[in-house]
């Protein structure tokens, strides 16, 4: 797989900055559709993100962030729930503001590759 090298500089800055050694790699789609979401209280922010359930284990929704990058812009999310539709891949959903954030377009509704790894 190729990765161009803001994509390598990042994965670099990850890793040594001390978030999860793990680092997923696939497709970020706009909103929950696909989401069975965890009840998070508004005071948890606009910025979310929902995960394949293989990756919840030993994660708390509501408390555990997560680093999402595409082409060289990040954001940081917190974990709101559990992508249903997204079983067996490392895709993500995200809310509006956390995905307008990274996407190359205000139209995109689906973005990747995007890399994510734990912050906690």
């Amino acid at each position: 797989m190729y990765l161009p090298k803001s994509s390598l500089a990042a994965m670099v800055a990850l890793m040594l900055s001390g978030v999860d050694d793990r680092l997923m790699s696939g497709t970020a789609t706009l909103g929950f559709k696909g989401t069975t979401n965890c009840g998070c209280p508004p005071n948890n922010g606009p910025f979310a993100v929902s995960i394949p359930e293989e990756f919840m284990k030993k994660r708390e929704c509501c408390q555990d962030t997560l680093t999402v990058e595409h082409r060289g812009k990040t954001v940081t999310v917190i974990l709101n729930g559990v992508f249903d539709d997204g079983e067996g891949t490392q895709n993500i959903e995200m809310s509006p503001m956390a995905f307008a954030m990274i996407a190359d377009n205000p139209t995109d509704t689906t973005i990747g590759p995007v890399t994510w790894s734990f912050n906690n």
